[in-house]
């Protein structure tokens, strides 16, 4: 199996960090490319996040969480 790394984007070039609002996805739960996984807010707008690849997702954050840019929130183990 491989593993895709889950990580907060950067959601403009002046924001270093977003909160991690909701998680779409249950933990163990599937999950397609493309498809909205987990939602983040910073001080202007709330947006959600597509899923980088398809596979079982694994959360290792907590909601209500402030993350800086490119921190590892779960993973997606997918099924070669």
């Amino acid at each position: 199996m491989s593993e895709f790394t889950i990580r907060i984007p950067r959601a403009s070039v002046a924001i270093s960090e977003a909160t991690l609002v909701e998680q779409l996805v249950e933990e163990g739960g599937h999950v397609n490319e493309g498809e909205p996984l987990f939602a983040i807010a910073t001080e202007k707008v709330e947006t959600e996040i597509a899923a980088g690849a398809s596979g079982t997702v694994h959360w290792t954050s907590e909601l209500e969480t402030v993350y800086e840019v490119g921190a590892e929130i779960g993973v997606i183990q997918a099924e070669d």
